[in-house]
C-alpha cells in the first residue's frame, strides 16, 4: 500500500488534505499532490471535453510524473551566460544612420512610429514620431516605421543612407531584395521603392539593445494626437541617450 489515510465517509478537499499533511510526509506528500492533480486532468478532460481517461493509469502517472521532476530538478544547471548591452555604433563619415522603431499600445489600439536620423558624430540630424491608430501586427507597425523613416531622410535630403533594423531575417531579405509573400509584401515593396531613390543606402541589422533611442521615441508617440518631425536635436527624451551615445564614441 502507497498510503492510507484515516478519514469519514464523506469529507471535502480541505479535510483530506488536512489530513495528509498530518500524517503524510517527504515522498509520499508530494506523490499525494501530483495524483490528485492528474485526478483533476481526467475531471476536466471529461467535463469539458467528454474525452473518458482510464482511472487505473493515474498512480502509475504520477509516480512516473515525480520520478521525471525530481531527475530532471537534479540536473547541473549551466549557468546563464550574460551578453553585455552592444552600444549604437555611427556610420561611415558622410552617410547618415537610420534607426527605427514601434510601439503598440493595445487599450488604444495605437502604434507609435519612431525615427532617429545621426551622422557618424552621433548627431540627430532629423526625428519623426507618428502615432497612427490601427490593429496591424507589430511586424507590419515596424515595417511602416521603416518605410517613414526612409521618407524622412528622403524629405531631409540625404543622398547616402544605412536603414537599421532589429530583426535579422527582415534585413536578410530586404538586402537581397526578396519577393515578399506574405502581409508585409506591399510595405517592404514600397521600402525597396524609396530606397532606390537615394544615391547609396544599405540595410544594417542592429540588437534590441542598441535600438533604444527609436525606441524611446517610439514609446513617446503614443502620447502624440499628430505627428511631429524634427530637424536638430530632437525632443528631450532622445537627445539626452543620443548625447550619451555620442559620449561613448570618444570614451
Amino acid at each position: 500500500m502507497i498510503f492510507q489515510l484515516n478519514l469519514p465517509s464523506q469529507c471535502s478537499m480541505k479535510e483530506l488534505l488536512l489530513s495528509a499533511f498530518d500524517c503524510l510526509r517527504g515522498d509520499k506528500m508530494e506523490l499525494l499532490c501530483v495524483l490528485l492533480w492528474r485526478i483533476w486532468f481526467h475531471r476536466n478532460k471529461w467535463t469539458h471535453e467528454k474525452i473518458w481517461l482510464d482511472d487505473n493509469s493515474c498512480l502509475a502517472w504520477a509516480k512516473q510524473h515525480l520520478e521525471d521532476y525530481k531527475i530532471a530538478s537534479n540536473q547541473q544547471i549551466r549557468p546563464r551566460i550574460m551578453i553585455a548591452a552592444q552600444p549604437w555604433k555611427p556610420p561611415e563619415m558622410g552617410m547618415v544612420k537610420i534607426n527605427t522603431d514601434a510601439a503598440w499600445c493595445r487599450c488604444m489600439k495605437k502604434f507609435g512610429l519612431g525615427v532617429v536620423i545621426r551622422d557618424h558624430s552621433g548627431s540627430i540630424l532629423g526625428s519623426a514620431a507618428t502615432p497612427i491608430f490601427s490593429s496591424v501586427s507589430v511586424d507590419v507597425a515596424k515595417g511602416w516605421a521603416l518605410e517613414r523613416g526612409a521618407k524622412l531622410a528622403m524629405q531631409l535630403g540625404f543622398p547616402t543612407v544605412k536603414l537599421e533594423y532589429d530583426c535579422l531575417g527582415v534585413v536578410t531579405a530586404l538586402q537581397q531584395q526578396t519577393h515578399f509573400v506574405s502581409e508585409l509584401s506591399f510595405v517592404f515593396d514600397s521600402i525597396n521603392e524609396h530606397c532606390n531613390a537615394f544615391q547609396q543606402f544599405s540595410f544594417s541589422y542592429t540588437p534590441r539593445t542598441s535600438n533604444q533611442v527609436a525606441h524611446n521615441l517610439a514609446k513617446l508617440t503614443l502620447s502624440l494626437a499628430d505627428e511631429q518631425i524634427w530637424r536638430g536635436r530632437g525632443p528631450d527624451c532622445i537627445a539626452s541617450m543620443a548625447i550619451a551615445d555620442a559620449q561613448s564614441l570618444i570614451s
